[in-house]
């Protein structure tokens, strides 16, 4: 994923020297951290017949900048996908959860830059940290929570639980929830109940 920088020959030069070929990065977070090192890098080049760098450059015309606006932009996307039997809305061919709930209706979506936020009215109900690769998904497992009550066996091969765990967020409170509604799953099928 190449950002688009304009296209004046400095510009060019800093896109062929360090994004070609395109770096290959997990997250948008983890193309932001590699930039801002270059970028830091670029401070203390220094350009062929000056004597300063460039960032004592730019730390001189710092002054001269006028100051960013106080109100902040939003400047995301809304869109409205309906969410699916599975619990997944689609944007930009990469998959997102959304709490169970909202399954068959179309929900408020906000994609900006470096994440998704997924509204239910005015409010908040699922944030994703933007996907940078089409095809794949991101799932919340608290999502998927009421479907676990209902559904107990359902779980145990869930892309969402193998997600919890790899990234850490499978907690214990996660594991006794699982364990209750295994149990509860039980005792509704056992025979004579």
């Amino acid at each position: 994923m190449t950002p688009d920088l304009g296209t004046s020959p400095l510009s060019q030069e800093f896109c062929r020297k360090h994004l070609v070929p395109p770096p290959e990065v997990e997250t948008l977070a983890e193309l932001n951290e590699r930039l801002a090192a270059i970028d830091l890098a670029e401070d203390a080049r220094h350009v062929h017949g000056r004597p300063t760098s460039i960032g004592f450059d730019f730390e001189a015309e710092r002054e001269l900048l006028r100051p960013l606006p106080a109100d902040g932009y939003d400047c995301g996307i809304d869109l409205t996908p309906v969410v699916q039997r599975n619990g997944r809305i689609t944007v930009r061919q990469s998959y997102y959860s959304a709490p169970a709930k909202f399954i068959g209706a179309k929900v408020r979506v906000k994609l900006r830059a470096n994440e998704l936020l997924v509204f239910d009215g005015r409010k908040i109900v699922a944030r994703h940290p933007r996907l940078t690769r089409r095809y794949t998904a991101h799932d919340v497992l608290d999502h998927y929570l009421e479907i676990l009550l209902v559904r107990p066996g359902a779980f145990a091969g869930a892309s969402a639980l193998a997600q919890a765990r790899a990234e850490g967020t499978f907690t214990k409170t996660h594991e006794a929830f699982w364990a209750a509604a295994r149990a509860s799953a039980v005792t509704r099928t056992a025979p004579g109940c």
